[in-house]
């Protein structure tokens, strides 16, 4: 009986990682909610260039995650980001 037990645990102990490993999602094939329909925030709050760089990573992942409405309202604000980074770095004069 005990050498049953040994074994249970062995067995249990050794499909512990591939357990582990299969509960990791895939985050690079997903849609950023918050950044897109401002959904599942929570605290978060990014500077301006942080946004920037968000944004062109979720414009990265394409038509194969994103919609291409969803792309072009990700284009639009990456633009007004931009436009708005460029006015508080360099003035009203920039642009």
């Amino acid at each position: 009986m005990r050498t049953y037990g040994v074994l249970l645990l062995a067995v249990i102990a050794l499909s512990l990682p591939l357990a582990v490993k299969g509960e990791t999602k895939d985050t690079s094939r997903e849609k950023d909610l918050c950044l897109l329909y401002q959904e599942n925030c929570g605290s978060r709050q990014d500077s301006i260039q942080e946004r920037i760089r968000r944004i062109k990573a979720e414009i990265a992942k394409g038509p194969d995650v994103y919609t291409e409405k969803e792309l072009s309202r990700l284009n639009a604000m990456l633009q007004d980001y931009e436009f708005l980074y460029d006015k508080l770095m360099f003035g009203p004069s920039s642009h």
